[in-house]
């Protein structure tokens, strides 16, 4: 994997190729070093690259669009670092950060910090997917989980904050906030009610409720929400602004990264290699790294928290998690093993390049080491926390 990584970065730095190109490529040559055949791995992409495009791209054009109609400026340093935290909170990381693209243009260290925070608070504070997700698999407590998970998540943040100051230099782009981010607050907050719904416990109501709620919160039906909003409120309107393709390389971007994930997926490497790091001996460190490994071979945080926390539940009376104050542990360990590491094969990290206007190579050194700094800093948290409870 690390060759196909360094393959893309080569691809589109040296030889200019587009990224959708480079990482189209980088499938091909990866599927044939795998041994793959040639029809499974133009299905592998096509499928992950559909996904891809279903979920995120549509926001992604949402987003893009708001800029040019409507939200030109982008969002004080405390208001971004409060968007990125809700936003981390709905049913879709990479589709939240996509909705957010106006809050971090012509700021990159606000849009990267604003990217990171809303990838710890996705990872670890429920009612986010992940977290829900580890509490339920590891029949975790959630008001547990959630008094460990949120200083654990406060503290990632911060060092995300920490890591991107180091190196961007602040810019002088003034915030600005104001009714016109109703645009962008409604879908966010539609997300937070979709990731509501979805809980096991169902406290938005089941059946028709239910469904109402999610299918409320689908891409399709947010872009039109945000489109909709954003003429409103602009009080003008202007085709013109509509017409523009600055967002189309960004969404081939994104489903390239959606394919080459798929693809990464069908060699099976992602859990033969997390099962190495299923011994007892390693305590609190085994769902982290279960979830680390599959999250950085696989590209995608949800399928990392579930294959994790089913390999590590039957294991945890072993790891002296058995417990409840442990088995909320143990989910916030696989939560913090699910940021890291974030690269090319997730669409979150392309859109937080592009929102940051880094090339691939400079965006592995900020966004994907910001991960595991991040990971890695949650997992100290977390150890600590053990000691006391």
């Amino acid at each position: 994997m690390p060759i196909a990584v360094g393959m893309i970065v080569l691809l589109v730095q040296r030889i200019r190729l587009p990224a959708f190109l480079a990482i189209m490529a980088t499938v091909v040559v990866y599927g044939i070093a795998a041994d793959m055949t040639f029809q499974s791995i133009g299905k592998a992409f096509g499928l992950g690259f559909t996904t891809a495009i279903e979920q995120v791209g549509l926001l992604v054009v949402a987003g893009a669009l708001v800029c040019s109609v409507l939200l030109r400026t982008p969002l004080g340093t405390g208001s971004a670092a409060v968007a990125g935290a809700l936003a981390g909170l709905g049913g879709s990381a990479a589709g939240g950060l996509a909705l957010l693209q106006p809050a971090g243009q012509d700021a990159p260290r606000r849009a990267l910090g604003m990217a990171l925070t809303l990838l710890a608070v996705a990872a670890l504070v429920a009612p986010s997917p992940l977290a829900v997700a580890a509490a339920s698999v590891l029949k975790a407590d959630l008001r547990t989980m959630l008094m460990i998970a949120v200083p654990v998540a406060a503290a990632a943040a911060v060092l995300g904050w920490w890591h991107v100051a180091r190196l961007e230099p602040a810019t002088q782009a003034p915030g600005k906030i104001g009714w016109a981010w109703l645009c962008i607050a409604v879908p966010i907050a539609l997300l937070i009610v979709q990731s509501v719904a979805q809980m096991p416990s169902e406290p938005l109501g089941k059946g028709g409720a239910r469904e109402f709620y999610t299918g409320v919160s689908k891409p399709l039906i947010l872009t039109a929400i945000v489109l909709t909003l954003a003429v409103v409120l602009a009080r003008r309107w202007e085709p013109s602004t509509l017409v523009g393709r600055s967002w189309a390389p960004l969404l081939l971007a994104v489903g390239a990264s959606g394919g080459l994930a798929r693809v990464f997926d069908e060699t099976g490497m992602a859990e033969l290699l997390a099962e190495y790091a299923l011994h007892p001996r390693y305590g609190v460190l085994t769902p982290f790294l279960a979830a680390a490994i599959v999250k950085t071979m696989q590209g995608n945080s949800l399928t990392a928290v579930l294959t994790a926390s089913g390999m590590v539940e039957p294991m945890l009376p072993a790891l002296g998690l058995d417990s409840a104050s442990g088995r909320a542990i143990a989910a916030a360990a696989v939560g913090a093993g699910s940021m890291a590491i974030c690269h090319v094969n997730d669409p979150f990290f392309w859109i937080a390049a592009s929102m940051a206007r880094l090339s691939p190579g400079r965006a592995l050194y900020v966004i994907s080491l910001g991960s595991a700094v991040m990971a890695i800093g949650a997992l100290v948290v977390i150890a600590a926390i053990r000691q006391f409870i």
